[in-house]
């Protein structure tokens, strides 16, 4: 995703924009990202470069965008923030966050030594180091220490941090480096983890799944299936459509911190069905617990497995009684359609 706002900025509870359009964003407005992100908890951030990344630390980039259509050059534009901030800055020395305006303001401004000392000393004095080592790796790249820059770079990518440095036009500089480009290849695999089949083939274990499917019970057609991967191919997502009516969808997403499957499932009639799994010799096995009115625990298997022949099984079994005995609620094969 490339970024397209110039610059965002965070002081405890408070996100502010300082942007420096170009002619290719005049017209989306940042205003609804800012409200909702007021009050937000200090382990968020942004990231200058031409667009701002919010970044929730290590875990996800999110893009604003810019406004001031019409603004001017860089020079003539920032000259009045800069004066704002280059008095605050030096009269409290170790106010990371007043080093890192100053430092993103002559960014802006032109001024990349400039802009590198002021991003230094806010790394120097606490600034959150992931997003501040990125702004000084823009700095580096624009006085053309490339060595520099890349060097702060891989330091992010080590921990897991998903920077969109391809679309960068701060490290334009660098693509022409192999290290850069390495790293760059990295960074865009561990934005769309979902999509790395080979780092992340957890997420792939449902996509058997996938396709287009006439739904049978025995030999009489009950339903038509519709089942893709959205969001990045995070999300297995069917659209269920019976015969005898009867609407419904699921979201089946992999869950990497519980480590587990996960179906969210709402028919048209209002049901919802929340189910956890895992796949177990090549079956995708989710489990759904409800409290009963009268008492004890509904208990539901819903059970998928790819046939010899490329269709699907969907085994839906319920218990009363503690798991002791179990009844079949339906039980579907998913053909492809021709």
């Amino acid at each position: 995703m490339t970024p397209t706002c110039r610059f965002c900025t965070v002081a405890p509870y408070q996100i502010e924009l300082s942007p420096k359009p170009s002619a290719a964003v005049k017209n989306r407005d940042c205003s609804g990202e800012v409200s909702r992100l007021k009050g937000a908890e200090m382990g968020r951030t942004c990231l200058h470069s031409f667009g701002c990344a919010l970044l929730v630390l290590l875990a996800s980039v999110s893009n604003c965008s810019g406004q001031n259509a019409g603004a001017g050059a860089a020079g003539s534009s920032s000259a009045p923030t800069l004066a704002a901030n280059e008095s605050p800055a030096q009269s409290a020395p170790t106010d990371a966050n007043g080093w890192e305006k100053l430092g993103t303001d002559y960014l802006q401004a032109g001024k990349y030594e400039d802009a590198a000392r002021a991003l230094q000393k806010a790394l120097d004095n606490g600034f959150p180091p992931q997003t501040g080592k990125y702004n000084l790796a823009c700095a580096y790249a624009r006085m053309g220490d490339k060595q520099k820059a890349i060097d702060l770079l891989e330091s992010i990518a080590a921990v897991g941090f998903p920077a969109p440095i391809a679309n960068d036009p701060d490290l334009a500089s660098l693509i022409g480096e192999p290290r850069f480009q390495a790293l760059a290849k990295a960074a865009q695999q561990a934005a769309e983890p979902c999509k790395n089949a080979q780092a992340n083939p957890e997420y792939r274990q449902l996509d058997f799944w996938v396709g287009e499917w006439n739904v049978y019970s025995g030999k009489q057609k009950v339903g038509e299936s519709s089942v893709k991967l959205i969001l990045k191919d995070c999300v297995v997502f069917e659209n269920w459509s019976g015969l005898q009516g009867g609407d419904g969808k699921s979201f089946n997403k992999y869950d990497p911190v519980a480590h587990r499957w996960e179906q969210f499932w709402v028919s048209d009639s209002g049901t919802t069905n929340y189910f956890k799994g895992s796949l177990v010799n090549g079956e995708m096995r989710y489990v759904y617990e409800m409290p009963k009115a009268s008492g004890g625990t509904l208990t539901r298997h819903l059970t998928f497995s790819k046939l010899p022949d490329g269709s699907v099984r969907q085994l839906s079994e319920r218990s009363t009684d503690a798991g002791k005995t179990w009844v079949t609620e339906y039980d579907f094969v998913y053909v492809k359609k021709l």
